[in-house]
């Protein structure tokens, strides 16, 4: 049982390796999120001047929503029949959606620390609570990474995919973006009242999406 777990865990680390290789030859669509975090924000810049913090952590998440959703479904919603026919082959419906989730994350993670630079660059605001508020920033990113991704792999199954994926992701990443928003807005604040539920809480959810991930992409898989 522990060859079969290592032999999957290695199998998943050598997709997610490939999964690197082949995204960064397309690295101009990396760069172009990073290029649209940067227009998005000095946006918010122009529109509000003088942003105070109990507007930093809605904009914040507004700006890293709309940027990124596509940039992380991207790879996705360009694969074809063949490419799901090819992956089809090499790997088992687990380890392809595990190796896309652990690539997208640390993608998620990377956009969500440029766009915290950004903002303090542009905005100028000091953030008292900065652990909590990038904890909470990568938690939640991480939640909304998973569910743009495993919402990918149903939308790509379309013929609207571009339609449809924005229709399921903004519904269902409602309750993690609303807790992600309460706990970063109260790091902003400087309050000391940050509760270890709700990081409890961020982080159940991100176990049971992909939970919940792994079991629906084996139907995905059939069709």
């Amino acid at each position: 049982m522990r060859n079969y777990d290592f032999l999957q865990l290695t199998t998943t680390l050598k997709t997610l390796y490939f999964l690197i290789q082949s995204e960064w030859k397309n690295k101009h669509a990396i760069i172009t999120v990073f290029l649209f975090i940067f227009i998005a924000t000095l946006i918010t810049l122009l529109g509000m001047p003088t942003m105070d913090a109990s507007l930093y952590s809605s904009m914040f998440w507004i700006v890293m929503i709309f940027t990124t959703l596509q940039g992380i479904a991207k790879s996705y919603l360009q694969m074809s029949k063949g490419h799901f026919l090819f992956w089809h082959q090499m790997l088992t419906p687990v380890q392809f959606l595990s190796s896309k989730l652990l690539f997208n994350v640390l993608l998620m993670l990377v956009y969500t620390l440029f766009t915290y630079i950004i903002f303090n660059v542009i905005h100028g605001v000091f953030i008292e609570q900065t652990v909590h508020f990038l904890l909470s920033s990568f938690l939640t990113g991480i939640g909304i990474s998973s569910i743009i991704t495993i919402n990918s792999s149903i939308a790509a199954k379309t013929d609207n995919a571009g339609l449809l994926l924005p229709i399921m992701t903004f519904p269902s990443i409602v309750p993690i973006l609303l807790i992600g928003i309460k706990v970063s807005k109260k790091a902003v604040d400087g309050l000391s009242t940050i509760a270890q539920l709700d990081y409890l809480i961020l982080l159940l959810i991100n176990i049971l999406i992909v939970v919940l991930g792994m079991i629906l992409v084996k139907y995905i898989w059939k069709d």
